[in-house]
């Protein structure tokens, strides 16, 4: 079984005499987590198309079902197909599709599973192309089938007994085709991101004890990582769905950054930065052990000055050429003084729809609540902002939410609650709970930003609080899943994510 495991390299040279015995060479290529009777099917059909089968595995890295897949780990995978007599060869995969596999093994045949045959993705419209250029047969083989995603959700699930639970009532109720389709509406939307760039660094350091001159702990330094935040990170997660992005943000005149920032903005968002004289572009710094992954320290780098007239005027000036053109208008207020009164009357007096968030933070606490808006369509906190905002440590959560969506006039409205999940309300359809979806916490501080951007546009187009529920939590667990806002979300990767989920 062993023997039949190689890297693709060395697949490629064994090719070369078996091509000059003129076999026909067939390749199969997938995830094949958790190998099913439909799987063995597949491939003992596909192996009647030739003289050899050599099956390509996706690795770990670029399984995209969700954080919680794959149930098996990319060598166990390739050990279960190489028990098979009818695989020749197995190869694990080290690149996003199989485009490479397909250039390097160069086979005769390339089998898919009939389901591909009408429903064809992206990705595998181009691995068709790839197999025209290359003289390559693409064949679909319509076996006994069944789904790895279905037989893993109801026997091997990583998630709670309450997600579990929700999960099997939530499959019975919609459908990820009827859902994602709804989403998919989103894309024509033009949207305006408004609020503040925000830097978001990491600096990890191990600790090496308390230093014998003073009562502090020292540590050595390992790495530093920087990425988008902000304002910033949510137009690249939205331009993830939509091909009209525009940003209005707020940078500083000091130690910019403009010139990186712009360079990470994904190409389908158009920002425009006013420059805050006297000050520099929001860096927030944590400094964070390696070993546990905790916060030890945080240094903010930002000024609380308020804009100066000629960039509040300038500011005032784009929000009413921008915001009353705009489908959707997502404010992201992080309240370091961008957004006064009137640019904010600005807003909510030209906005055809609106979606508002107003994180609490250390530098603007007690100072900065969504109260400050008078409307809002959409309104998205945090718990901790909701109870700040309505002055309330222990008061029930849907009672308050409840209130805010009103004072606002928000036809739908949503706190979230951490590991707990989120809950939705909307004056007509009520309360909608949905637990949380996330198997695997690298880092919990790119949630917010990720659920704001995706339940913006499920209110945006009109979906029902239980799916803008089930969705953003969804958002959520993709980004807790990764470091920072080292990746954004994907309207691919996150319908595979919502299918896997739903199967």
């Amino acid at each position: 079984m062993h023997s039949k495991i190689a890297p693709l390299e060395d697949v490629v040279q064994l090719l070369d005499e078996q091509r000059r015995q003129s076999l026909v060479i067939v390749h199969c290529h997938g995830v094949f987590d958790l190998l099913h009777i439909g799987h063995i099917r597949y491939l003992q059909a596909a192996r009647q198309l030739g003289d050899l089968l050599i099956v390509t595995v996706t690795a770990d890295s670029f399984v995209n079902k969700g954080p919680h897949r794959p149930a098996f780990e990319q060598r166990l995978r390739a050990e279960a197909l190489a028990a098979l007599d009818c695989v020749d060869h197995v190869c694990i995969n080290h690149y996003p599709t199989a485009m490479e596999a397909l250039r390097q093994l160069r086979p005769n045949v390339y089998v898919k599973g009939a389901e591909f045959r009408d429903h064809k993705t992206p990705e595998l419209l181009r691995e068709e192309a790839e197999a025209a250029a290359l003289g390559v047969r693409v064949e679909f083989i319509d076996e006994f089938r069944s789904s790895s995603s279905s037989l893993i959700n109801n026997y091997l699930s990583p998630f709670s007994e309450e997600a579990d639970q929700y999960l099997l009532k939530f499959r019975q109720q919609r459908t990820a085709a009827d859902m994602l389709g709804r989403l998919a509406q989103a894309g024509d939307l033009r949207v305006l991101v408004v609020g503040e760039g925000i830097l978001d660094e990491y600096v990890t350091c191990s600790t090496m004890g308390q230093s014998p001159k003073s009562p502090n702990v020292v540590g050595r330094f390992l790495s530093q990582e920087r990425y988008l935040g902000g304002a910033l990170a949510i137009a690249n997660h939205l331009a993830g769905f939509c091909r009209d992005v525009r940003l209005i943000g707020l940078l500083g005149q000091q130690q910019t950054e403009e010139e990186w920032i712009r360079a990470q903005l994904r190409s389908d968002v158009e920002p425009r930065f006013v420059l805050k004289a006297g000050a520099p572009t929001i860096v927030k710094r944590q400094y964070r052990e390696v070993y546990f992954a905790n916060t030890l320290f945080e240094l903010n780098y930002l000024s609380e000055a308020p804009l100066a007239d000629a960039e509040a005027d300038l500011l005032d000036e784009w929000l009413r050429d921008e915001v009353a053109q705009a489908d959707l208008v997502v404010v992201a207020d992080y309240g370091h003084t961008m957004l006064s009164g009137r640019s904010i009357r600005t807003i909510c007096e030209r906005a055809k729809y609106l979606a508002a968030s107003t994180p609490a933070n250390a530098a603007n606490l007690g100072y900065h609540t969504i109260s400050q808006y008078p409307r809002a369509d959409y309104v998205c906190l945090a718990e901790h902002d909701l109870r700040l905002d309505r002055r309330s440590r222990s008061g029930e959560l849907a009672s308050l939410l409840q209130q805010a969506a009103q004072l606002l006039h928000a036809g739908k409205s949503a706190v979230t609650t951490g590991s707990k999940g989120c809950l939705c309300y909307g004056p007509e359809a009520g309360f909608a709970q949905a637990p949380s979806l996330a198997t695997r916490v690298v880092d919990r501080f790119g949630a917010a930003e990720a659920f704001l951007a995706v339940t913006s546009l499920c209110a945006a187009v009109g979906l029902p609080l239980e799916e803008l529920a089930f969705l953003g939590n969804v958002a959520g667990a993709e980004a807790v899943s990764v470091m920072g806002k080292s990746r954004f979300l994907e309207e691919g990767v996150f319908r595979r994510h919502v299918e896997s989920l739903l199967r």
